[in-house]
């Protein structure tokens, strides 16, 4: 499974995926976290199997949601949840990976394998090598067990989607013209929506607020988006 190319992940998102390359100092007037308070890995998993009727992923700064026709969330899916267990759960729903690929480390993201359906790219952080120190931590938003990447609006059959409405494809017009876009501070990442901002305190001992959120990425051409990404880490200083 984890073979072909190397590298292709870390050249889309180097300089704009904040893990740990990027110096963690305070959020100016932290702004009102679009969402709730982040559920923990245990709170996130209905033991009911809702592979029949799961008709969307929505990406969330914290999860991914399988929702049912009505939009009822039927199974979230935390970043800080065992990678196997979620791989598992979503070939219930996607079936095999079509492609696997693996992706070098940088100093902004660990050594990844990725696994794409369609639109969808589901991929696996492996804290090996330099990254190595950080492989008995336990897992949070910054340094989750797994990202995910819509790049088109649908996989297998499934719609891939966010909260605003604006998903891979869409107008990058129709996303500036949301009234609650935020963008990133230090330009590492691409504009947000949807959010997350937790209490934490930098290597030097002083606390800041700690953003994680779901980021739009601009198309070469500037005309429409190219992937939509979570979790990304939003701070104030990029490396």
């Amino acid at each position: 499974m984890r073979r072909m190319r190397v590298g292709m992940f870390g050249a889309v998102v180097a300089a704009a995926l904040v893990l740990t390359g990027c110096a963690a100092e305070p959020v100016p007037t932290p702004i009102p976290s679009a969402s709730e308070a982040a559920p923990t890995p245990s709170e996130s998993a209905p033991s009911a199997d809702p592979s029949a009727s799961v008709v969307a992923l929505v990406l969330r700064p914290t999860e991914l949601e399988l929702r049912n026709e009505a939009g009822e969330v039927l199974e979230r899916l935390d970043y800080r949840s065992d990678f196997d267990q979620v791989k598992a759960e979503l070939e219930t729903v996607l079936g095999a990976a079509e492609e696997t690929e693996e992706a070098r480390g940088t100093s902004h993201f660990p050594p990844s394998t990725m696994h794409r359906w369609g639109g969808f790219e589901l991929w696996e952080q492996r804290y090996v090598d330099r990254w190595e120190s950080f492989a008995d931590d336990e897992r949070s938003f910054v340094k989750p067990s797994f990202l995910v990447r819509f790049t088109g609006p649908e996989a297998a059959g499934v719609r891939l989607e966010t909260i605003s409405g604006i998903g891979a494809g869409a107008a990058w017009t129709d996303l500036e013209e949301l009234p609650e876009l935020q963008t990133n501070p230090s330009g590492c990442s691409g504009p947000y929506v949807d959010f997350l901002d937790e209490p934490a305190v930098n290597a030097d001992g002083e606390a800041y607020v700690s953003r994680t959120g779901v980021d739009f990425v601009e198309s070469e051409d500037g005309l429409t988006v190219a992937a939509v990404r979570a979790p990304i880490a939003v701070t104030a200083g990029c490396a």
